[in-house]
């Protein structure tokens, strides 16, 4: 299969009054063979987020995560109803001209990005309109290691998009007084242990939301027997018995289950509330997990004020129109163990530019992916750390 990723501005009800609005497309990624078909859906995730979530926008773009990415079923069904024989494709027969400038002409974009994965090598074109401009590529990592850089990197090659820093470095403990700070101060994480449910009427979560593709629903409570047969691609709130480790069976704690599928795909996540926060102020951020196959891989998203340009009425009040994304610090992925562990990570949320909104909320995203099973999180901790 393959992957076009299109850049368009789509028309407005009266152009002399909307201003330009780039739309973001994304269609399948071709490959050189079945073997290679997943890793081609996996980098078409990888690079339709990125675009859509992460990037500033390029040259000429709407700012960090404007873009308005058109439904990919959408897109297929263009693809089909165009009749182009897209399936047949491969990375050393590529669509010829005809059937290239059929799909332009109809999508009517601005930018285009065609793509293939053959081995472990991510190749992109861009197309300005209908004429190619440049092309790049990039190796793909092993699976053992997050694709995000190797995306990151062409996108901005090809695009001039940029994305906010990768922040890997993990919690300095040598300082005493440090350490007796995050010891004392308050964690501003609600509901860290995932006890709040358990009180409330309908046995819900409400500050942690389960994310898988479209779904985003707050998390549930069930009990440590009905989690031994609860399906997967499930996020609940357990018993903290369920995850098996016999030192610690008090109080509840967050479980995943993950499929193959997913884990080899889009992967799971849990995300956390909306959390007040200071602008370039450094932070702890601290959790306890219990993994019997997932990788976690966390990460921890800043937000800024800009209220969406075409919002209006109750839109005024809705964080997700309100609140864009302009930080992201990324935690090392930890692999199964075998008894509860934390993990954790000094931070400092800033804007990716001067010229961007300062980060106001944190938003703390429990990721899992690469190896299905189940994984148990508990005592998630975010502390401020400057005097």
């Amino acid at each position: 299969m393959a992957f076009l990723l299109l850049l368009a501005t789509t028309a407005a009800a009266d152009p002399a009054t909307q201003p330009h609005k780039t739309t973001l497309a994304v269609l399948p990624f071709f490959s050189a063979s079945d073997k290679d078909k997943p890793l081609a859906e996996k980098m078409r995730f990888a690079v339709s987020q990125k675009m859509s979530n992460d990037a500033n926008g390029g040259n000429g773009g709407g700012g960090a995560g404007q873009f308005d990415r058109l439904d990919n079923v959408q897109v297929e069904q263009i693809i089909s109803a165009l009749q182009l024989p897209w399936e047949t494709y491969t990375p050393d027969n590529l669509p010829g001209d005809d059937d290239l400038q059929k799909l332009l002409s109809t999508l009517n974009v601005d930018k285009t990005i065609m793509g293939w994965v053959k081995s472990r090598t991510l190749t992109l074109r861009l197309y300005d309109g209908q004429i190619l401009s440049k092309t790049a590529s990039v190796e793909i990592p092993s699976d053992e290691e997050s694709p995000r850089a190797a995306v990151e990197k062409i996108l901005t090659e090809l695009t001039g998009a940029t994305f906010a820093k990768l922040r890997l470095v993990e919690a300095d403990h040598s300082n005493p007084v440090i350490e007796k700070r995050f010891a004392e101060r308050p964690n501003l994480v609600p509901d860290p242990s995932f006890e709040l449910a358990a009180a409330a009427p309908d046995h819900v979560a409400v500050n942690w939301h389960k994310i898988l593709a479209s779904e985003d629903v707050p998390v549930r409570l069930i009990s440590a027997a009905d989690a031994e047969r609860v399906p997967e691609d499930s996020v609940v709130i357990v018993p903290k018995s369920a995850a098996g480790d016999r030192n610690e069976t008090n109080g509840h704690c967050l479980m995943m289950r993950m499929s193959k599928n997913i884990a080899e795909n889009n992967g799971l996540a849990c995300i956390s509330t909306w959390i007040p926060v200071d602008n370039n102020t450094k932070y702890r951020f601290a959790v306890r997990y219990l993994s019997k196959g997932p990788t976690a891989r966390l990460f921890l998203k800043g937000f800024g004020y800009l209220p969406d340009q075409y919002g209006g009425g109750a839109k005024k009040n809705d964080p997700e129109a309100t609140r864009r994304q302009f930080y992201e610090a990324e935690v090392l992925p930890r692999k199964k163990n075998t008894s509860w562990e934390t993990i954790d990570m000094d931070i400092t949320p800033s804007p990716l530019k001067p010229t961007y909104p300062k980060i106001e909320w944190m938003r703390l995203d429990l990721y899992v992916y690469l190896t299905p099973g189940d994984i148990f999180f508990d005592d998630v901790t975010l502390k401020k750390m400057d005097p």
